[in-house]
């Protein structure tokens, strides 16, 4: 009980020296050293997988919130890789909003958690040359799953200290960000159409063209709205966004 009560005082004076008390048998000047250690890391960390929020907020404040998600929320996983996404939970599910927030926060939080977790995914791409051939009816496709589909209510690839959007606007910012097959994770800012027609996918297995575009297209759609489709799936074939089969 006592090793367990020296761990217990070690990590809460680790969390937040400035409320908790240093272990009465270990020197103060050695857990600066451990709380150092283990604060910059996480702070460095989140910095280079949050790089765009973390620029829009001042070094002081920016601390502050990771000092806070370091002491307040119980990561569950020992993976560095994972420490983003325990961040984005307690952004979303923990920490209380206040009114100096920016409205699309969570948005961008989000946004770059997803091209991070895009790149450690251990998805693989097939080898397998896509057909150069244009694509048909009859063809097999699912979606990549290095390619995920998403909608923002703000244009989150474009937010930067010079772009601060604090009004929601009028039409929501649809994307697809993607790993190709050189392990590069890309983004491709979608129209309307384009999402609809990429996003049900995510429910599919290997499904047929004209079984998909039965689904997804209005009833009685016309030649050249097919046609349109059928271009549009070709796009995403050639990227590696959706696969054949």
């Amino acid at each position: 009980m006592d090793f367990k009560n020296t761990q217990a005082e070690f990590s809460a004076y680790i969390r937040n020296p400035a409320n908790k008390p240093c272990p009465s048998d270990v020197k103060p000047e050695r857990m600066q050293v451990y709380r150092e250690l283990f604060f910059n890391n996480i702070e460095g960390f989140l910095s280079s997988n949050f790089p765009v929020l973390a620029s829009l907020f001042s070094k002081e404040k920016w601390l502050t919130l990771v000092q806070e998600f370091f002491e307040q929320h119980p990561c569950t996983t020992p993976y560095f890789a994972e420490i983003p996404e325990e961040f984005l939970l307690y952004l979303q599910n923990e920490r209380p909003k206040t009114e100096t927030d920016y409205p699309f926060m969570l948005e961008l939080a989000h946004y770059e958690w997803v091209e991070m977790a895009l790149s450690v995914s251990t998805e693989n791409l097939p080898q397998a040359d896509q057909v150069s051939n244009p694509l048909q009816l009859d063809n097999k496709i699912s979606l990549s799953p290095l390619a995920w589909p998403l909608a923002y209510q703000f244009p989150v690839h474009k937010i930067s200290a010079d772009y601060l959007p604090f009004q929601t606007p009028e039409d929501a910012s649809y994307l697809v960000v993607y790993r190709d097959l050189d392990d590069d994770v890309h983004f491709i800012e979608l129209a309307t159409m384009s999402f609809q027609l990429l996003q049900p996918l995510q429910e599919q297995g290997v499904i047929k063209v004209a079984d998909y575009l039965a689904k997804v297209l209005p009833e009685n759609s016309t030649d050249v709205l097919q046609a349109m489709a059928l271009e549009a799936l070709q796009q995403f074939v050639d990227k590696h966004i959706i696969l054949l089969h």
